[in-house]
């Protein structure tokens, strides 16, 4: 028999914090809503965002993993854009995004491709973060402490 904790809407609905992993498919520029342009080069792009409420972690991945009908959010509209490698995850209450964005901006050879993308409603440069390669899970936990690694099958 399964415990209260193991049901799976339960398990399913976790909060927290994410890092959605992206591999631009081709260089290029795409508009951002009103945001602006992004250019698109070589490596890979690191989102950071909460879901603190209701459906958590699970749901705001599962419709990142997916290319939305009418964009919402800036990381909508780079979705067709780019490959989706996986998310990094930490579950909790604590809103770690702001953080995280700090933290990535700072790795060697990391930068910031458009201002205020994804930080519209905080002080951080961005949310969204641009490496030169992807990132290990070692370089993800030291950086970023605990959390982990999540394919889209997995939500």
């Amino acid at each position: 028999m399964k415990s209260r904790t193991d049901a799976p809407t339960e398990r399913n609905s976790r909060t927290g914090t994410y890092a959605v992993l992206l591999a631009p498919r081709q260089p290029k520029t795409v508009q951002i809503g009103r945001l602006g342009a992004l250019t698109l080069a070589g490596g890979v792009l690191v989102y950071v965002g909460s879901a603190l409420g209701p459906g958590g972690i699970a749901a705001r991945c599962r419709h990142h993993a997916r290319i939305a009908a009418r964009p919402h959010w800036h990381l909508d509209d780079l979705r067709p854009h780019c490959d989706l490698l996986g998310f990094w995850v930490a579950y909790g209450t604590e809103r770690l995004e702001h953080r995280w964005a700090l933290t990535l901006g700072a790795l060697p050879a990391a930068n910031w491709p458009l201002l205020r993308f994804g930080a519209s409603d905080c002080r951080c440069p961005a949310h969204l973060i641009a490496l030169p390669e992807v990132p290990t899970s070692e370089t993800l936990h030291q950086s970023l402490g605990a959390g982990c690694w999540l394919q889209p099958g997995d939500l």
